[in-house]
């Protein structure tokens, strides 16, 4: 399902709660000084932008709540997308980074959070998956974004893992890859209430599942059944028929 557009009160609200607060005073000074019929909006102004701040202050206070309560990488993937976007803006916030939210309406190239600090910017992309690894081709787009917006750097924030050639794509370019283990502990180094249990001593298992080397998709082993090749195992395309990608073992 696509993201709709942002509205104007959609921005308001992810933006702090003080910046329609000063909308509020000056918009109907503004526009009280203008003829009719522009004066006469000037109390709908005054109550709309009150209504922004209360209930960007209010979002603020939920976003906070909702990141000291989590427990388990299991409670972040039963987030929903957005309010799982949220909660990684809040733990950047608290990392001390600048962030702009966005509402994914297309234009932000599939950026969900700007970060800035130090005079640099960082894109941030979300994958709130739950099984498959993210893939070579997810890592090439986001790569593309950054070169388009002239980003200092890009950060792909999972929670699951990546597949190997996702890995190799990313070394030594300016992105980072955040796995679900690396979330867990950047979720909770940022908590106050310590909530969060520290991520298991291995990866999780997915990432030994390796991506199709033609559309980037999750594999599985299989075993061929004629040919000269007649009962060896290969990793196959889980997208097989529309998709013949293969790897040995």
């Amino acid at each position: 399902m696509s993201r709709r557009k942002p509205s104007l009160a959609d921005d308001l609200v992810l933006v702090p709660w003080w910046v329609s607060l000063i909308l509020a005073i000056v918009a109907p000074i503004l526009l009280i000084r203008m003829p009719l019929p522009w004066s006469a909006f000037a109390p709908l102004a005054l109550l709309f932008f009150l209504a922004t701040a209360a209930l960007s202050a209010l979002r603020s206070i939920k976003t906070a709540r909702m990141l000291e309560g989590q427990t388990s990488l299991a409670s972040l993937r039963q987030l929903p997308w957005k309010r799982f976007e949220d909660l990684l803006g809040e733990a950047y916030r608290r990392q001390g980074y600048k962030v702009e939210e966005t509402l994914g309406g297309g234009a932000d190239g599939g950026v969900d959070l700007i970060l800035g600090r130090g005079g640099k910017v960082t894109l941030v992309q979300c994958k709130r998956w739950n099984g498959a690894p993210v893939g070579v081709r997810q890592v090439r787009e986001l790569y593309g974004v950054l070169h388009d917006r002239k980003a200092s750097a890009a950060t792909l924030v999972a929670t699951t893992s990546f597949t190997p050639d996702a890995v190799a794509f990313a070394k030594g370019k300016p992105i980072e890859l955040v796995d679900s283990n690396a979330l867990l502990h950047l979720i909770r180094n940022v908590q106050t209430s310590g909530k969060m249990i520290a991520p298991p001593a291995k990866a999780e298992p997915d990432h030994l599942t390796p991506a199709c080397p033609r559309c980037g998709s999750e594999m599985k082993l299989r075993e061929a059944k004629s040919g000269a090749n007649a009962g060896l195992r290969f990793w196959g395309c889980l997208e097989f028929p529309k998709c013949r990608g293969t790897r040995a073992i």
